[in-house]
């Protein structure tokens, strides 16, 4: 039994199930939980007994959830998919450093704000210029709808800590055209 053997059985699983998966990667890395491919494929598959005994059936259906949140958090490129983060660690310049810079007016910041908490850290920085969190050109209202955190090693300021917090960055600016 190779890994090529459990990938096609996890896949068969998958349609019986009547589950799926976005992402085939995922396979991979459930593959990747368990080195031997022989014991995957015995689990997926099952011996004459253990397809009688219910112990086998719900262990195929705990490795298929698996799967599944593997996928799933494959699909939203992180573990954490609710947040956005910005890790600046170790950086020497002779300008500037910014760890978020952005104009309220872009779309996908606009969606960045409204969708995702966002963490933006700095550790180890030399700059001969300013060092900032978040640089927000803000030519039009922007409303930051999830926790906004920034860590310096001296600091941290966090947005929208508490419930019921409401902060509009630009009240009253009028859109640009």
């Amino acid at each position: 039994m190779d890994k090529k053997d459990v990938k096609s059985l996890i896949e068969k699983k998958l349609d019986q199930s009547e589950k799926s998966i976005r992402n085939k990667n995922s396979i991979e890395a459930l593959c990747s939980l368990f080195p031997p491919s022989n014991a995957l494929w015995q689990v997926l598959s099952g011996s004459k007994e253990a397809i009688e005994t219910k112990k086998s059936r719900i262990t195929q259906e705990t490795i298929l959830d698996i799967l599944i949140a593997i996928d799933n958090k494959l699909e939203t490129g992180s573990a954490d998919s609710q947040k956005f983060k910005v890790l600046l660690d170790g950086v020497v310049s002779f300008g500037d450093v910014s760890g978020l810079k952005a104009k309220a007016s872009n779309p996908v910041v606009s969606k960045l704000f409204s969708e995702k908490e966002i963490e933006i850290v700095l550790k180890n920085i030399h700059a001969h210029g300013n060092v900032t969190g978040v640089d927000l050109i803000v030519d039009q209202e922007l409303e930051l709808k999830k926790k906004m955190q920034i860590k310096t090693p001296h600091s941290s300021v966090t947005f929208n800590a508490g419930p019921n917090c409401k902060i509009v960055f630009g009240k009253g600016s009028k859109q640009k055209k």
